[in-house]
C-alpha cells in the first residue's frame, strides 16, 4: 500500500533535509500530525529538531491577538446585546439554544466573507435587490428574489411578520456583539478568520515565523482560508498537498458497467478547485493506489450483529508481529460513524488483539457519572418545600439514586433499608428527615435553591462518591476518570459564570452544564502508534489503512441528513455562498472515498432493520458503489444470526416430602387454612399455586402512586365497610340509607381514611397533601360509586346486616383426610328469610354458569371465580351457623353498579336462567371440589402448567416456568 503520510515525510525530508525543522506542517487533525512525525523519525540518521505540526485552528490562533472565546461566554455576551436591542424580557435559559444558532450563523458569515448588512437586509422590494446587489451573479440575485417574493408587504402572515421583526435588527446585533467582544480582546472563530482576511486586503504584514508552511490534506476551504492560502502562495511561503480519490476526478474516471463515463462526483467537488488554484509542488508525486480495494457490503439485522461481524472480521485478520510498530498501526482500523457504538465495539474486539488504540473520546454524557447527576437534577426539579419549612422529595427520584451503581455500594444495608421502608409504606413523597441517615445522604437530599450553591453541592457529592469508591476498593480507573471529568466540567462552568458576573437561575445552570457535558468527551489513554485503531470518521483524515471496517453505513447516519439549525434560510445561504446541505454532503463523500482509496480490503456494514426514526436504508455511498464500482471488486453479503429455537419442554414439579409437609399444614390439626382464592389459583394453574403457596415466591412490592383496579376496589370496599360499621347487627332501612347518602362529610372522611392506608400520609393532618394529580379525580369517582351503591342498596332495604369482613372456617372431609378451609366474607346479611353471602368485585366476571363442572375448568374458572368462592363461603357458613337457612351467593359488581342493581348469581344461560342458591348445587359442587382436593393432596400428581395460555398473560411467574 502506498501510504500518503509516509510519502509526505519522505518527500520533504529528501528535499529539505535538516531545514525541515523550521517548517510548519498544518493538518486537518492532530492524529495525522502525530503519524507524520513518527514517519519522519524513521528517516533521520542523526538528531534533528522536529518541525512544528499543528491544526488549522491552532495556526489561525497564532495569527491573531484576540482570544477565541468559548461558546458559553459568547452566548452570554450575545444575550446581553440581544436584550438591549430587542428588549424581549426572555430568560437566558430560553435564549440559550437560539443564541448558539445565531453565533453559528455569524461564524459562517465571517468565514465565508458574506456582507452581514446585506444578508440581514429586509429586501421586500425587488428594485432594492436589483440596485443593492448588482455585484452578485444573475443566479444569486434570482435566488434572493425567489425568497423575498413570498413576502408581500400587504399580505404578511403572522410568522412572516415575526421573522422580519427579528431579521431587520440582526445586523445591529452582529455589529454590537463584535464591538463588545473586540473591546474585551475576545472574538469568535469566524471573526478572527475575517480579521486575518481583512489584514491581507489592507496589505498588513502577518506575523508568520516560519519560512514555509505546508498545508496537508484539506478539502472544503472557506473564503477566508482561500484568501490566506492565496496570500501565502504568492509570497512563496506555503506548499499545498492535497489528498483525494483520483478515480473520482472527471479526467481520470473509469467507465461504468454500462460503458458510459461517470459524472462529476461530489467527493471531489472542492478538490478540483483546490488543485487548480493552489497546485502542489511540481515535483510532488501523488501516491496513487493503482489497484482498487476489494469491497464487501454487509447487511445486518441489528447493531449488535454489527459487532459480531467486527469480531469475526478481526479474528480472521492475520497478526503481523514481525512488522514494524508503525506499519502495524496502519494495518487495520475500525471506523465508527456513530459514536454510541464505541463500547459495544470494544467488547467485540477479540482477546488476542492486546494492542488497541481508541482515537475517539467517550462522550461524557454517556457515563454513569453523568447519569447520576441527571438523577440529582430531577431530584431538585421535583423537590418541594412546604409552608412549615419541611422539604419533600418524589419517590421516583429518590429510589434510583439509592440504587445507583455509585451510591448503593457505599452503604448497601442502609440504602436498601430506606428503599424497602419507602416501598412497604407506599411513600410517594418522602420527608427529608426520613432520608438523612448518613453524611452522604444528608449531602444529597437537600433542596438547592440558588444556582451559586449548585457547584458546591455537586462537587461535594462527587468527592464523597470518589472517596467512597476508593475506600471500598470498588473504584476502577475508568470510573474514577468519569467522576474526575465531571468534577472538572462543573468547576470550569462555575468559574466561567463567576468570571462573567452573570446571575443565572438553577434551571439555566443545569442547561449550561448539560450543554457543556454534551460537548465534552473523555480521552482514552493508549499508544496511538501501535495495533488496531478504533476511530471516528474525522480522525481518519490523511490516514490510510490496509484493512477497514466501517459501521453504520446507513442513510441518515453517514451521511447525516438534514441541515444544521440556522436563522438564515436556505435560499439566502445559497445566494450568499454560505455552506448548505449540499456542502455537508460533499464533505462526507470526500471523507468516505478518500478513506477507502488506498485500502486493500474494505468491509462496509449497515443496519437493514427499520426502528424508530431509522429507515434501514443503506447509505447513498453504498448505492453509488453498487452502480459505479467494478463488479469484480464489489461483493454483497448478509450477516445471518444462528438462532436455535428449541421447543419448550413441559415443566412440572413433583411433590416430594418437603412439599407434602407444607400441604399437610392445611389438614385438620395443622396451622393453615386453604382459602377460596388459593383454590382458585390451583384450578387456574397448579404450578402457579406451587410458586405462590408452597414456595411463597411473592412479587416484589412497588410504590404505587396511581390507583390500579385492585386498589380502586379496596378503596371502595373499605369505604363502604367504614360507612356500614355502625349498623352491624342492626336492620338497615331505606331511611338509614337516605341519611348516609346525605352525609357527604362522613363519606369523604371514610374515603380519606382508606386513601391514607394505601398512600401513607394521614390526609388533612399533614402539611403535604397526598391526594393530587390523577388521584384527585379518582377520589371523586370513587365517591360517586359509593353514592350510586347506596342508591342501589336502598332498593334492597330493609335487610339485617350480620357481618362485615367476617372470618369463617370449615372442613372438607375426604376419604382419608380432612382439609381446613377458611377465608373472609366481604359482607353477610339476612333478607326475606335467606342468608346473602356477598362479595365485592372490581374486575369482570360472569354472573351465570351452565353447570357446576364449569366452575372447575382451567379455561372457564377465571370468569366463574366469584361464583365458586361465594358458594364455598356459603357451604362453610352452613356448617357452622344456620344449617337450615337458604344461602344465596351474591356479588356486587362495581363496574356494573350504574347499570344493574341485581346482586344475585344465576345458573343457566344469559337467555334462560334461575337465581342461584347453595341448596340447588351443593351436593354436586362438593363432590367436584373433593375430586380436585384429592388431586391437590395426592403425592403422585405433580404440579403442572396450565394448558390455558390466556391465564399466563397476567401471571407473575410466567418467566420462571417458560411461558414468557
Amino acid at each position: 500500500m502506498s501510504n500518503f503520510i509516509q510519502h509526505l515525510a519522505q518527500y520533504y525530508f529528501n528535499k529539505y533535509q535538516t531545514n525541515i525543522s523550521e517548517f510548519c506542517f498544518v493538518f486537518p487533525g492532530r492524529r495525522a500530525g502525530l503519524f507524520f512525525q513518527q514517519h519522519l523519525s524513521t528517516l533521520i540518521k542523526a538528531p534533528l529538531w522536529s518541525p512544528k505540526t499543528i491544526t488549522i485552528h491552532e495556526f489561525i490562533e497564532e495569527l491573531t491577538p484576540y482570544q477565541i472565546a468559548d461558546k458559553v461566554s459568547l452566548v452570554f455576551e450575545l444575550y446581553q446585546v440581544f436584550e438591549e436591542i430587542y428588549q424581549t424580557g426572555t430568560g437566558f435559559d430560553e435564549f440559550l439554544p437560539w443564541g448558539e444558532i445565531i453565533i453559528n450563523d455569524f461564524d459562517d458569515i465571517d468565514k465565508y466573507r458574506a456582507n452581514a448588512g446585506q444578508v440581514f437586509s429586509n429586501l421586500v422590494s425587488i428594485k432594492e435587490i436589483e440596485a443593492d446587489y448588482s455585484f452578485l451573479s444573475e443566479e444569486q440575485i434570482n435566488t434572493i428574489k425567489s425568497f423575498w417574493y413570498t413576502f408581500n408587504p400587504n399580505k404578511l402572515s403572522e410568522h412572516q411578520t415575526e421573522f422580519i421583526k427579528i431579521w431587520e435588527k440582526l445586523y445591529e446585533v452582529y455589529q454590537l456583539l463584535n464591538e463588545r467582544l473586540s473591546k474585551k480582546g475576545m472574538a469568535y472563530e469566524g471573526a478572527v478568520y475575517r480579521c486575518i482576511a481583512e489584514d491581507i486586503d489592507n496589505k498588513k504584514t502577518l506575523n508568520i515565523p516560519y519560512p514555509k508552511i505546508v498545508f496537508v490534506a484539506f478539502n472544503a476551504l472557506n473564503t477566508c482560508e482561500k484568501k490566506l492560502f492565496h496570500h501565502l502562495a504568492i509570497a512563496n511561503k506555503a506548499d499545498f498537498i492535497w489528498d483525494y480519490t483520483p478515480w473520482r476526478l472527471p479526467a481520470t474516471q473509469s467507465t461504468t458497467k454500462g460503458g458510459s463515463r461517470m459524472k462529476e462526483h461530489e467527493a471531489v467537488r472542492f478538490i478540483q478547485e483546490n488543485l487548480l488554484n493552489y497546485p502542489p509542488p511540481h515535483d510532488w508525486h501523488f501516491p496513487h493506489n493503482r489497484d482498487l480495494p476489494e469491497i464487501t457490503i454487509t447487511s445486518v439485522a441489528t447493531d449488535t450483529a454489527q459487532t459480531q461481524v467486527v469480531n469475526q472480521y478481526l479474528h480472521n485478520m492475520p497478526v503481523h508481529e514481525s512488522k514494524a510498530q508503525l506499519d502495524s498501526a496502519l494495518q487495520t482500523a475500525v471506523v465508527l460513524t456513530d459514536e454510541s457504538m464505541l463500547l459495544p465495539v470494544l467488547h467485540a474486539i477479540p482477546g488476542h488483539l492486546d494492542m488497541v488504540n481508541i482515537t475517539m473520546g467517550y462522550p461524557l454524557k454517556n457515563t454513569p457519572a453523568y447519569g447520576l447527576l441527571e438523577l440529582i437534577f430531577d431530584l431538585q426539579k421535583n423537590g418541594r418545600r412546604s409552608k412549615s419549612g419541611k422539604s419533600w422529595f418524589y419517590f421516583r427520584n429518590v429510589l434510583p439514586i439509592l440504587t445507583h451503581q455509585y451510591i448503593e455500594p457505599l452503604n448497601p444495608d442502609l440504602h436498601k433499608e430506606i428503599a424497602y421502608s419507602m416501598v412497604k409504606r407506599n411513600q410517594i413523597y418522602i420527608e427529608v428527615s426520613d432520608l438523612k441517615k448518613s453524611n452522604l445522604l444528608q449531602s444529597i437530599f437537600r433542596i438547592v435553591e440558588k444556582s451559586d450553591d449548585f457547584s458546591a453541592y455537586l462537587i461535594d457529592l462527587l468527592q464523597q462518591v470518589f472517596s467512597g469508591l476508593q475506600k471500598n476498593k470498588q473504584g476502577k480507573a475508568l470510573e474514577k476518570e468519569f467522576i474526575y471529568q465531571m468534577h472538572l466540567t462543573i468547576t470550569q462552568l462555575s468559574d466561567l459564570i463567576a468570571k462573567l458576573g452573570a446571575q443565572v437561575s438553577p434551571d439555566t445552570w443545569i442547561k449550561l452544564f448539560k450543554r457543556a457535558a454534551e460537548l465534552k468527551s473523555i480521552p482514552f489513554s493508549g499508544e496511538p502508534l501501535k495495533g488496531l485503531q478504533v476511530m471516528g470518521i474525522l480522525e481518519t483524515r490523511a490516514l490510510d489503512f490496509e484493512n477497514l471496517v466501517i459501521l453504520n453505513m446507513n442513510e441518515g447516519v453517514f451521511p447525516q441528513t438534514g441541515t444544521t439549525n440556522s436563522m438564515i434560510p436556505y435560499s439566502l445561504r445559497k445566494a450568499f455562498l454560505l455552506p448548505t446541505i449540499e456542502h455537508q454532503d460533499a464533505i462526507f463523500a470526500y471523507y468516505f472515498y478518500r478513506l477507502i482509496h488506498r485500502s486493500k480490503k474494505v468491509r462496509l456494514l449497515y443496519n437493514s432493520s427499520a426502528q424508530g426514526m431509522r429507515t434501514g436504508e443503506m447509505s447513498r455511498f453504498l448505492f453509488q458503489l453498487k452502480y459505479e464500482y467494478p463488479s469484480d471488486k464489489l461483493f454483497f453479503t448478509t450477516a445471518v444470526d444462528k438462532v436455535n429455537i428449541s421447543k419448550t419442554k413441559a415443566f412440572f414439579v413433583e411433590k416430594d416430602e418437603t412439599v407434602m409437609e407444607i400441604l399437610n399444614q392445611y389438614l385438620e390439626g395443622g396451622t393453615k387454612q386453604l382459602s377460596p382464592s388459593g383454590l382458585s389459583t390451583y384450578f387456574e394453574c397448579p404450578l402457579r399455586f406451587y410458586y405462590k403457596y408452597i414456595l411463597k415466591a411473592m412479587e416484589p412490592d412497588e410504590i404505587s402512586e396511581d390507583i390500579d383496579p385492585r386498589i380502586f376496589g379496596n378503596l371502595f370496599h373499605e369505604t363502604v365497610e367504614e360507612i356500614y360499621k355502625p349498623f352491624v347487627g342492626k336492620e338497615i332501612k331505606s331511611t338509614d340509607i337516605d341519611l348516609l347518602s346525605k352525609n357527604n362529610q362522613g363519606i369523604e372522611k371514610a374515603l380519606r381514611a382508606s386513601f391514607s392506608k394505601y398512600f401513607n400520609q394521614a390526609l388533612g393532618q399533614s402539611d403535604f397533601n397526598d391526594i393530587q394529580g390523577k388521584n384527585i379525580l379518582v377520589f371523586d369517582i370513587i365517591k360517586k360509586y359509593v353514592l350510586q351503591f347506596l342508591r342501589v342498596e336502598k332498593q334492597h332495604a330493609p335487610f339485617l346486616l350480620t357481618g362485615l369482613e367476617k372470618k369463617v372456617k370449615g372442613n372438607i372431609k375426604l376419604s382419608d383426610k380432612t382439609i381446613c378451609i377458611g377465608g373472609t366474607i366481604d359482607r353477610l346479611d339476612h333478607k326475606d328469610g335467606s342468608v346473602r353471602v356477598i362479595d365485592y368485585k372490581t374486575g369482570g366476571g360472569d354472573e351465570y354458569f351452565k353447570n357446576v363442572e364449569e366452575l372447575f375448568l382451567q379455561n372457564k374458572h377465571k370468569t366463574k371465580k366469584a361464583i365458586f368462592q361465594t358458594l364455598l363461603y356459603s357451604h362453610i357458613l352452613k356448617q357452622n351457623e344456620y344449617a337450615s337457612s337458604d344461602y344465596l351467593p351474591g356479588v356486587v359488581w362495581i363496574k356494573k353498579i350504574f347499570t344493574s342493581s341485581d346482586y344475585s348469581l344465576k345458573i343457566g344461560t344469559p337467555a334462560s336462567n334461575t337465581a342461584l342458591s347453595l341448596q340447588k348445587v351443593e351436593k354436586e359442587y362438593i363432590e367436584q371440589l373433593k375430586q380436585h382436593l384429592n388431586d391437590l393432596f395426592n403425592p403422585n400428581i405433580a404440579f403442572t402448567q396450565t394448558d390455558h395460555t390466556d391465564s399466563c398473560r397476567s401471571c407473575s411467574y410466567r418467566s420462571i416456568c417458560g411461558k414468557q
